[in-house]
Formats: structure tokens, sequence, C-alpha cells
């Protein structure tokens, strides 16, 4: 793939990874435009329903701007249409000018779902049927939830618990055929793709759409391995990376480096030819923040481990007794440090942003570090209208 001399460190990696993900600068103030600007710079945010805090998608957005609200983003989402709704390596909220490589997804979808014995158990043996009947009433009755349709049997409480008609739902958007018109609550609402985003685009060629999205995640991510590329939003296969890794080398158009990680580890990896001037001009924002558990810099948490020794796991699925921190805990970032993670819920009938626990890391246990964690929840529940309930941190 090339000569590697020169090898990027854990602190400049995670300083390039900060600056791709906005994170560098202060806060925004929010606007629509603004809005939009981030989730382009960004490229996708990523979808969560827990709703213990807020959606992860507005979370993300909220550490990044100033007096953002959900409204902001549904204005794009739902009235013009530049941001759409799918899968990346997670659901997502997803530039829609990137939509025509989308295609491909559409593609694999229809393949492996029909393929995938768990799709089938929930279609059911009358599959193709459930599908055209789904397909027909929305032709015919326009945007619908999985609420207009036959409610499960109750067979068990599991969250897969789903009807032929809620699984033929999720195919037909899967597979491109169907798209979220909007959103009513949390529910989405399901709408005939061209009737929502127009007629679906030309497929591009595989090879263009291998170079783009491996050329898009390392603009983002600064430095990677062939496999932080594939799974950037999960759109090429890893020999596809590998494979663009090495023709890139060679084209010139990105550095062989070898990437510093913890415990004096080093990785063969590449990075943006102009790493080193952005490492080197990078100047920190010192505002205290909040995270989203799915924020870009956090949900690769090997990654994170590596670049920040932060040692993040989310725990909302793990049994209660046996948490170590919290259900929804969230680090707290200032300047290129994950200096704590906080343990908080809202109280909304109450607007009250209650923050139960707080655990400094090892290591950055001091006065400033208290004050920054308390800024950090202040700012949070601002952005929502709530008061904080904060707990002491000793």
């Amino acid at each position: 793939m090339g000569v590697r001399n020169d090898t990027v460190s854990a602190a400049d990696a995670g300083r390039l990874l900060l600056d791709g993900a906005l994170l560098g600068r202060p806060p925004a103030r929010a606007s629509r435009a603004e809005v939009l600007r981030t989730v382009k710079a960004l490229g996708f945010v990523q979808i969560d329903s827990i709703h213990s805090v807020e959606r992860a998608h507005h979370l993300i957005l909220h550490s990044r701007l100033d007096g953002y609200s959900p409204e902001m983003l549904a204005h794009h989402t739902e009235t013009k249409r530049t941001v759409f709704e799918h899968w990346t390596h997670d659901a997502s909220f997803i530039r829609a000018d990137w939509m025509p490589w989308w295609t491909h997804r559409f593609e694999s979808a229809h393949a492996r779902m029909n393929s995938q014995a768990w799709m089938r158990e929930r279609l059911g043996p009358r599959a193709k049927s459930v599908i055209a009947q789904v397909r027909k009433a929305i032709t015919e009755r326009g945007p619908s939830t999985t609420r207009d349709f036959p409610k499960p049997p109750r067979l068990g409480q599991g969250w897969w618990d789903w009807s032929p008609q809620k699984a033929a739902l999720e195919y037909l958007w899967r597979t491109g055929e169907i798209a979220v018109h909007s959103r009513r609550g949390f529910d989405k609402v399901y709408e005939i793709t061209e009737r929502v985003h127009g007629a679906r685009p030309a497929k591009p060629p595989r090879a263009k759409l291998v170079d783009w999205a491996c050329a898009e995640a390392i603009a983002r991510l600064g430095t990677a391995t062939a496999r932080e590329i594939a799974h950037f939003m999960n759109a090429v296969t890893l020999a596809e990376a590998r494979k663009w890794c090495e023709d890139a080398t060679r084209r010139g158009t990105v550095a062989p480096v070898m990437l510093g990680r913890a415990s004096n580890r080093t990785l063969a990896g590449i990075a943006c030819l102009d790493w080193h001037e952005r490492a080197k001009s990078f100047s920190a924002d010192s505002t205290p923040r909040l995270l989203s558990p799915f924020d870009p810099i956090i949900r690769d948490r090997a990654r994170a481990l590596d670049l920040f020794g932060f040692d993040y796991r989310f725990e909302a699925f793990v049994p209660a007794p046996k948490r170590k921190y919290g259900y929804y805990t969230m680090p707290v970032l200032v300047g290129e440090k994950l200096v704590a993670r906080v343990d908080l819920a809202s109280k909304r009938e109450e607007s009250v942003l209650k923050v139960s626990r707080v655990w400094l890391e090892p290591g950055r246990l001091t006065a400033q570090s208290r004050r920054v964690v308390a800024s950090a929840c202040e700012r949070l529940a601002g952005q929502l209208k709530f008061k904080v309930d904060m707990c002491a941190i000793s």
C-alpha cells in the first residue's frame, strides 16, 4: 500500500476526528439553515428510539448548536425533503443529495431480505400477498403508520413481535419502495417513495459508489483503518475498502501512515493528505458538552478507547444489577478530552433534567472538572428548556 514513514499519534488522530465531527469549533447559533449545514458536514446523524433524555439525533445536534429545536430538523425531513431517513451503519437522518447512492442499498436489501429466514418468518407463509396488500393500501390511502394495519397477536413481549403487515412495511422501506414521509410521535409515517422524493435516481456504477463512500469516510475521520472506512456507513465491504485504500495510496490521494493507538499499539492505515497541518492547527473549543451515546466520536467504542482513553459501554440493554454506571450515561467532552460521564434522565412533566450520578475519569479529578461537568449539564438543560437537578459531585 506504500511506504509508511509517518505515524499519526492517537492524540492527533483524535484531533482530526473531533474536527471532522464539528466538535473543535464553538457551537454555532442554530437555525434551519445551520441545521442543514451541520447534517451535510456530518453526512448523517444516527437515530435511536430511547427517549430517556432526548432522542439521539437531537442530542447530536444539541451538542453542536446553541438554541437548536427539533422543529428545525423536521423542517428538512418533512417539508423541504433536504434530509431523508434510512440506514447507514444504523438508522439515520441522511443528507438528501446522497440518495442516489442508496439505490445500491435498496437492491442489496431486496436480495438479503428475500433470503433471510428472520424476515420470512415475520412475513409469514403468504409473504408476497402481504407485501402486495400493504403496497396497495399505501398507494390508495397515502401516508400510513403501522397502527393503520392489523396488530400482531400478543405471542410475547419481545421487541420483534411484529405482524406480517409491520414486516411488509419494513421490507418495502428497506428496499426503497416506500419512504418515511414524516413522524407521528416517534412512529414512522410511510408513503410511496416517488410521492415523497420523486422518481428513484439512476443507480451509479459500483466502482463509483466505493470511491464515493470511502472518500467521504476519510474526509470525516481524518485517519482510519480499512475496517473503520467500511463501517463508517456500511455501504461497502471490507474487501472493497481495503482495495480502495491501496488504489487511493497509489494515486496519491491519501497518505499511507501508521496509526498510534492505546497500549503503544500501531496499526497500518491511511490519512487525509493534509493531516499534519490539520492536526497542528487544531484548536479545541472549551465549551463543555454532553455527548449522545451515538455521537460520531463515541459510536465506535474501540476507537473512542484508542484515541481518547475513554472506555464506554451503553448500558440501557444491560440488566440493572449488572450496570456499572447507569441506564443512559452521557460522556462529557471538554476541549480534546472526555473528562467524565453522567447518569441522567429527563423528567418531562416537571421540565427537569435529573442528574443522578457523575463519574470523573481517572486522573481528571480536579475542581475544574467538577465545574465543567456541571456546566455541560446546565447547557443541555438550557437547550431542552429544563431546569437541572444536579447531584453532588464528589
